[in-house]
């Protein structure tokens, strides 16, 4: 059988710095993703990531494990290519595929707006879920 901790606040030993549960529940990251797309995109440690597609350079769709309430979600991040000389960017490729509650599709763009390849890229998606 499984334990329920039932709480509506949460504080230090203290009982200073109080922050509400639901604080916590919804500025908590419902899904992220540390990848690498040099050759065959591939997760390196992930959280309600059920499964990629690797598109193309540096374009991936990132099928949920449990989806998000709605497309209107956050997702920010970052990325770079050890010993390259131009900035990266992911950014949403909606203009292909619209956001979903099950699904986000990133691309990795140069300062160029070409599609780039990169060994790190980590993204975080905030919102909620189903």
């Amino acid at each position: 059988m499984a334990s329920i901790l039932r709480v509506n606040t949460l504080t230090d030993a203290s009982s200073n710095n109080s922050v509400a549960m639901a604080t916590v529940a919804e500025g908590s990251a419902k899904a992220w993703a540390n990848y690498d797309t040099t050759g065959t995109t591939e997760l390196k440690d992930s959280f309600n990531m059920g499964s990629i597609t690797d598109n193309n350079t540096g374009d991936t769709t990132f099928n949920f494990s449990n989806n998000f309430g709605n497309a209107n979600y956050c997702f920010t991040g970052m990325g770079g290519r050890q010993g390259a000389s131009r900035s990266t960017l992911p950014r949403f490729n909606d203009n292909v595929t619209t956001p979903t509650a099950s699904l986000v599709r990133i691309q990795i763009i140069d300062d160029q707006g070409a599609g780039s390849d990169v060994d790190r890229t980590c993204i975080s998606g905030h919102g909620d879920l189903a």
